[in-house]
């Protein structure tokens, strides 16, 4: 069956995003409508599509007449990005610790392969990402509140713009947490502490801090 305009863009948007977040397309790279045509055999429209949906989304900036480039990411923007997951995520989980029911609970836990690291995978940042989203957005999920999944879904896709640096640095580094932060929050959560599930929450997210200002400093 023919794919659509819109498949064919969300197609585009999507490899380039993956490209963006693995590091194979680097803060100031440029692309271009056409190297993008013939990449993925497509007309224009649906590139030019893409390519204006990640400039709304803060991923490119549009440079007339010459292309589109990856747009740089500065320190103060991915704190204050992390800042705002802390009171986000942090914030919900106490709202809705006490109404956590056992039915939801449970498709968590039951979730737990698809974004906990299992020993022996690889050191693929694009998937690692794709874990690493799918467990805040899992655990952000236990309120029921869609409007607090959606924000906390921006600014994990928002991260993404410096997800290949942080995680590039952690690995070279051996300080990849490979989700052990992950575990202790879905035991803590299951055994019904609200400090420690807060705790290593926070715990979680600071490791990112403290990995970005080794990588600036």
């Amino acid at each position: 069956m023919m794919e659509t305009a819109g498949t064919l863009k969300k197609t585009v948007y999507s490899s380039l995003m993956e490209d963006i977040i693995r590091g194979d397309l680097s803060p100031n790279d440029i692309v271009t409508e056409s190297s993008l045509i013939k990449r993925f055999s497509v007309s224009k429209a649906p590139v030019r599509e893409a390519l204006i949906e990640l400039c709304k989304d803060g991923f490119l900036k549009s440079l007339p007449r010459f292309g589109y480039q990856v747009v740089q990411c500065t320190v103060q923007e991915i704190m204050e990005m992390l800042d705002v997951r802390e009171d986000l995520e942090i914030g919900n989980l106490k709202r809705c610790f006490p109404s956590i029911t056992p039915e939801s609970l449970s498709i968590f836990r039951d979730n737990a392969g698809d974004w906990i690291r299992q020993d022996g995978a690889d050191s693929d940042i694009y998937g690692n990402y794709y874990r690493n989203q799918h467990f805040h957005l899992m655990l952000c999920s236990l309120s029921g509140n869609r409007y607090m999944y959606n924000a906390l879904d921006k600014v994990l896709r928002d991260s993404a713009r410096f997800f290949a640096t942080y995680y590039s640095s952690a690995w070279d580094n051996e300080r990849e947490s490979k989700g052990v932060y992950h575990h202790m929050i879905l035991e803590a959560v299951s055994a019904g502490n609200l400090y420690d599930a807060c705790s290593y929450l926070v715990k979680d997210i600071s490791a990112v801090k403290d990995e970005i200002r080794k990588v600036i400093s």
